[in-house]
Parts: C-alpha cells; sequence; structure tokens
C-alpha cells in the first residue's frame, strides 16, 4: 500500500470559479481552495475501483472495489487515516455497503444483484440471495447499485431492470425477500435516507419516496428526462439529486418539492456532505472535475480535478461526524482515498463569513457564555440529531429529534454530567416534533405520521409504549411548506387532555387521555388561520398561528367537546410566523419568527387579550421558544444562534438587555428552566447544554 500525502493547493492551481444558474458567489476562491481541499490521499487499490464505502462504528469505516481489484473490502479503525485489508467474499465488483451500527453486522451487494451478510466482521460470510438470475439492464450497466439497512432493521436492494427497477425488501435480515415490484418505468440508482423517510433516484429521472420503511413508494417529481446518480441529504430539510447532463436539483422539504439550481459542466457521479451546508459534487465526464458549494446547493464553484491520476474521479464518498470534528472520506475510480477533516466549531463560523450570513452577534450586543457558567454539555450526533424541544420531568429532559425520528431521553440528575438515559424510536414517532408529559406519561407527536403516541416513563431509561393514536389526515397542500407532510405540530397536555395542532388542516384536536392507555378524540375546530404552537392557562388554550397564519389565538375550553374562538389578534407584517407562547403572570409573551419580534399582550381577561408592546431588535433574528428565570425572559434566536435576554416589568413592558452566543448553539432549538438551570438544545450542533444563569455575568 503506497500512501501519498498532497496538498490540493498544488493541485488545484489555475482553477477557475463557476457560475451556478442562481448566481456568483463573491468569495475568495483561493480561500476556498486552500479551506476545503487540504486533501490527504491514500491508494488502496492500484489501478481503482472504489465505488461503495460506509461508517461502522464511530472510528471504524469500511470500503469495497469493483474493475481490475474486483470484491475486496478495506477497513479503517481510525476514521480514514490508515487502511488494511479485510477480505474477499466474492470475486465480482461490489457495487454498495449496508450498515447496521453495530460493527460486526454488515452487508454488501454485487453488481450481478447477490446479497452477503457477515456478523463477525467480515471473517466468515453468508450469500444470503441473489435477487436477479440474470442482468435485466439493455445498457449494460450493474444489476444493481443500493443497499441499505434501515432504522427499523429492514433490507433494501434496488435493481437496474431497463423496463422498470425493483426494489426488493427483507425485514428478516435477508433470510426472506419481497419483491414490492417496479417502482419506476427505468432502471433504479441510489437509495439515500431524507430524515422522515427514504428516496430512491435513476434513470427515468424521476425521485421516489417512501415514509413507511420500503413498504411503499410515491413518485415526487420528474425532475429531469436523463439518468439522475448523484443523492444527497444535507440536512436540515435540504435534498440534492444531479443528472447525467451535469443539472443539479435541490428540494428544501425533504424531497417532496424540488428546483433546478445549476448546470454544471461534466456527468453527475456523486454527493459529499461535508457539513452545515457544505458539500462536494463529482463529475465523471469531460474534465471530472470537483465542485463545492457552501450554501446547501444554491451555488456551486469549481475545484477542478482530483490530486491523484488523470482521468481520475471521485467515485463515492461518506461524511464521519463526532462531537468536534467532521471527515469526508471519498473513494476514487483509480483506486484511491481521498479525506478531509474539519474542526466543528471552526467549520460552522468560516462558513457563516463565506455565507455573509452576519450570525455574529455585536461584542457590545453578545455575551458569550463563561467557562464556568457552562456546569455541563453533551453532543451525540445519533440521539440528538436535529433536536426540536427540551420537556423536563423529574430530573430527565426529554428532546424530540426530528432527523432522527427518537426522543432522546436524557438523565440530568447530575447537571454536570448529563447522560443518555435512553433513545426512544418507534415506527409510530416519524419525524418527532414535540413532546408532553403528564404524571408518568409521555406523549409524543409525530408530524408526518400524524400520530399521537404514548409511553409509561415511570422507568425514564425503559419507556413503555401503551398506546398510539392517529390524529387527522394528510391535509392540504401548504404554499409556506410547498408540501403537506407539515402536519402534526405541538402537543400539550394539562389535566387529563391533550391538544394537538394540525398545520395543514388549521385545525386543533382536543384529545381525553385520562386513561393514557385509551386516548379518545373528544372534538377538533379550525382555527381558520394556521395551527402551530399552543398553550393551556386554566380554561384557556392559546394558539400561535406559524403558516400560513399571522395570528394569536384565544379559545374557551370550558366545554372540551365545544371549544370557542373568543378572539384573534392577527397581523400578517409583525405577527408574521407565531410560533412560540409563555406566560408569566397574567402577561402571554409571543414570538413571530419571520417578522423577528416579540410581543406582550395582557391576559387578565383570558379570553380576550389586550396588546401591552411589541419589540424588535436588529439581533434578534429567527425567534422563537421562551422561557422565563425571574423577571428575565430567555428566548431563542435560531437563525443567528443566540439566546436573547429581555428584561420584563409587572406591567409587561419589555427591554433588550443582551445575547447569548456558544459554538454548541448552532440553530438553537430547544430551551428549558429548571430551578437556576439553563438547557438549551442545539439543532445543527446536536447539542444539549446545562448552564447556571446564576453565573452568565450580564
Amino acid at each position: 500500500m503506497r500512501k501519498y500525502w498532497l496538498l490540493i493547493l498544488l493541485a488545484f492551481t489555475g482553477c477557475k470559479m463557476v457560475m451556478a444558474q442562481s448566481g456568483v458567489r463573491s468569495v475568495s476562491e483561493d480561500s476556498l481552495r486552500a479551506y476545503f481541499g487540504k486533501w490527504s490521499v491514500t491508494q488502496l487499490a492500484e489501478g481503482g475501483r472504489i465505488d461503495a464505502i460506509r461508517q461502522l462504528d464511530e472510528e471504524v469505516v469500511l470500503c469495497a472495489t469493483r474493475g481490475p481489484h474486483k470484491g475486496k473490502l478495506f477497513i479503517s479503525e481510525d476514521k480514514g487515516l490508515s487502511w488494511r485489508f479485510l477480505a474477499q467474499p466474492v470475486t465480482v465488483d461490489i457495487t454498495c455497503i449496508a450498515e447496521t451500527g453495530r460493527r460486526n453486522e454488515f452487508y454488501i451487494l454485487t453488481g450481478t444483484a447477490e446479497v452477503w451478510g457477515t456478523i463477525d466482521g467480515g471473517k466468515t460470510w453468508a450469500h444470503l440471495k441473489t435477487l436477479l438470475p440474470n442482468n435485466r439492464n439493455r445498457q449494460k450497466y450493474a444489476a444493481s447499485y443500493a443497499i441499505m439497512y434501515t432504522d427499523q432493521g429492514t433490507l433494501l436492494v434496488t435493481d437496474t431492470d431497463s423496463d422498470g427497477g425493483h426494489i426488493y425488501r427483507s425485514s428478516d435480515k435477508g433470510k426472506t425477500w419481497q419483491d414490492r415490484g417496479a417502482i419506476s418505468h427505468n432502471a433504479l440508482y441510489r437509495l439515500e435516507r431524507t430524515g422522515n423517510g427514504i428516496v430512491v433516484n435513476g434513470w427515468q429521472g424521476a425521485v421516489y419516496k417512501s415514509i413507511d420503511d420500503g413498504v411503499t413508494w410515491n413518485k415526487m417529481q420528474q425532475l429531469t428526462d436523463t439518468a439522475l446518480f448523484a443523492t444527497e441529504y444535507m440536512g436540515m430539510s435540504v435534498v440534492l439529486q444531479a443528472d447525467q447532463a451535469g443539472k443539479v436539483f435541490r428540494s428544501r422539504n425533504l424531497g417532496y418539492e424540488w428546483d433546478s439550481v445549476a448546470h454544471l459542466t461534466g456527468a453527475a457521479d456523486d454527493f459529499v456532505n461535508i457539513g452545515y451546508g457544505a458539500a462536494y459534487y463529482s463529475t465523471y465526464t469531460e474534465r471530472k472535475e470537483v465542485y463545492l458549494t457552501i450554501d446547501y446547493g444554491k451555488t456551486w464553484i469549481s475545484l477542478g480535478k482530483l490530486p491523484t491520476q488523470e482521468n481520475d474521479w471521485l467515485d463515492h464518498g461518506v461524511r464521519l461526524e463526532t462531537a468536534d470534528s467532521i471527515i469526508t472520506l471519498s473513494g476514487t475510480h483509480k483506486g484511491f482515498m481521498l479525506r478531509t477533516a474539519f474542526h466543528k466549531s471552526r467549520l460552522a463560523q468560516e462558513l457563516d463569513q463565506w455565507n455573509n450570513t452576519k450570525t455574529s452577534i455585536d461584542p457590545s450586543r453578545r455575551l458569550n457564555i463563561p467557562h464556568e457558567a457552562i456546569i455541563g454539555q453533551l453532543v451525540d450526533v445519533n440521539a440528538l440529531n436535529e433536536p426540536e424541544d427540551i420537556v423536563v420531568h423529574r430530573d430527565f429532559a426529554y428532546i424530540p429529534c426530528r432527523d432522527g425520528n427518537n426522543v432522546a431521553i436524557i438523565d440530568i440528575r447530575n447537571p454536570a454530567k448529563p447522560l443518555l438515559a435512553a433513545k426512544l424510536k418507534d415506527p409510530d414517532i416519524l419525524d418527532a416534533f414535540s413532546v408532553a408529559i403528564e404524571k408518568d406519561y409521555l406523549f409524543v407527536l409525530s408530524m408526518t405520521n400524524a400520530m399521537v403516541s404514548v409511553y409509561r416513563i415511570s422507568n425514564p431509561g425503559q419507556p413503555k409504549k401503551v398506546a398510539a393514536i392517529k390524529v387527522g389526515g394528510e391535509g392540504s397542500y401548504l404554499q409556506t411548506y410547498r408540501s403537506n407532510y407539515t402536519r402534526l405540530r405541538k402537543i400539550v397536555v394539562q389535566d387529563g387532555y391533550a391538544y394537538v395542532t394540525h398545520s395543514s388542516e388549521s385545525k386543533v384536536y382536543i384529545l381525553d387521555v385520562k386513561r393514557p392507555a385509551a386516548p379518545a378524540i373528544v372534538s377538533s375546530f379550525h382555527t381558520g388561520d394556521g395551527a402551530f404552537a399552543a398553550l393551556v392557562h386554566h380554561h384557556t388554550l392559546y394558539l400561535a398561528g406559524y403558516g400560513p397564519g399571522s395570528s394569536v389565538i384565544t379559545v374557551d375550553i370550558s366545554d372540551k367537546k365545544n371549544p370557542v374562538i373568543t378572539d384573534r389578534i392577527y397581523d400578517p407584517v409583525t405577527l408574521k410566523g407565531t410560533c412560540a407562547l409563555a406566560i408569566r403572570g397574567q402577561y402571554l409573551y409571543v414570538t413571530a419568527y419571520n417578522a423577528e419580534t416579540v410581543w406582550s399582550l395582557d391576559i387578565k381577561d383570558p379570553l380576550h387579550p389586550k396588546v401591552v408592546q411589541s419589540i424588535s431588535d436588529v439581533h434578534m433574528r429567527g425567534p422563537g421558544r421562551i422561557a422565563f428565570f425571574g423577571d428575565s425572559a430567555f428566548v431563542l434566536n435560531s437563525v443567528n444562534n443566540s439566546v436573547a435576554i429581555i428584561r420584563t416589568n409587572k406591567e409587561g413592558r419589555m427591554e433588550m438587555e443582551t445575547f447569548l452566543q456558544h459554538p454548541l448553539l448552532k440553530r438553537v432549538y430547544g430551551i428549558a428552566i429548571v430551578d437556576n438551570w439553563l438547557m438549551l438544545a442545539g439543532r445543527e450542533a446536536k447539542s444539549f447544554m446545562v448552564l447556571d444563569i446564576n453565573k452568565l455575568k450580564r
């Protein structure tokens, strides 16, 4: 094995910036090349070809070969720094690997549609199935290109049948298989996880999606009339696809609708997600260039050719994420492995500067959280995958995570050492968006599935499911989200009743949950203006209508079977994106995400609030959830990764005091205050922090 350490700066000399169709980026070409082109290069298979690579656990990565060294597996046990030959279980091309999250159990797919598996780290192998008796692709491509092990433990495989690509499904680790039939009218290519589901692309030029673990598939959109090869989920609901003609497509809503964003030189091969909106994109024809995006695929810059050999290109790559670093590993057509490594906090900072997002608040207005105020912290890239909220109950924090489709349960009995007690996963909580707790029961809301699931949490480390109930349906298409998948949004529970908002129906459902094992819908009503956040105060329900509404709605819920809307404050400008509610004393506080305002309302007459004040600030960008400590309101600002501290008085008046910032607050989304502990969750940072409010020097 020969190993080369090269600086991409040398190889990319003379490269020129390329304009995407969406515009020109005024960023120093040299600075981008120097930062994102610090490749280390290792030759694993002289002559090629590495087109399959997967991460097996936190440290271990596996890659496989096609071409001259077909059927070989190489393994790295130090995040791609060094490699060794592992095994050659087959003598044909290996086109894909399926990882399970367990170091010793993984599966391979061959170009002849054979599935093989190992449970001892590759020492021994079992031939599980040959899915096709012969190759059905008339263009002489491989018979099969994609295998995936889903979160539910299901194996999925695609084929390249020219008369319609099939998907094969095994729910018993390859012992038996079911052919789900032709999903497309042409061959299928890659499978890709996308938050609340799985997408597949292929020669038809269309994208298909499943949200039920591969049982059923629906066509999302016809993107092009040429083959789609490259596919990548970027996080934050963004998916990228590119075709054989070099056109790049982008979805900002998990693959439901797409926009054409660029037309670049060369046919698409693969994307490699770097993180925080940055990604590599490779082409395998013409100049065989690598491109770079730093804004979630909206614009692209050419980095030139690979620093390996002439006519080489990047075949397939993966992203490894740790608590503080991001590593990319990419195999090439000529048998090389390329590696880059980035410190997460610096990467986020550099990208903010290059994108001119101005997330850093002026030092005179911000308080960098002092080290002594950080009592405890936890970063978990799997359990805290895009946290949405925080609810604390009996020294445990319950955090719904959208991308992870789970609830992270964190033990905070010792705030200095928060520990993951459980990672609650369930097919019924796909796209976990909100949680509520009453007594010993946890209620989890699934946005996409329109389900409310109930778990007994007398032992928080071992939640026991007792019920699940469907609440509403798919609803209507919302232009705000360009889809209807934003269904259930928020749940609050009080005195044996649950109040559930349904965004795409613009409705609220009231459930009787006095018997948690048998929840029942009591009534529902239209809000007329969207339904997002909810808050119960005695016999009054307050609602915030994020989209399509821009309003605060008051509902008399004295009679649960006959709720009555009693008042509505509507302002399409300064209440646009109303998304969070909190009460202190006789005042209701409301945030408007898109209007970048915070409102206070007098609720002395609970059914008829009166506006006291609304405030805004140039540094308050994307205000969200609110929590109180004494007379201080802590307001999340997810757009510029900060927490605003607003001083309030007995008359409901507000005054902006300062802003908290820290790298672990990247896209801060969750907040809770218990005693003097301020708990925060960063959606992009995948973090949980515990701060001592008394040690925040203002």
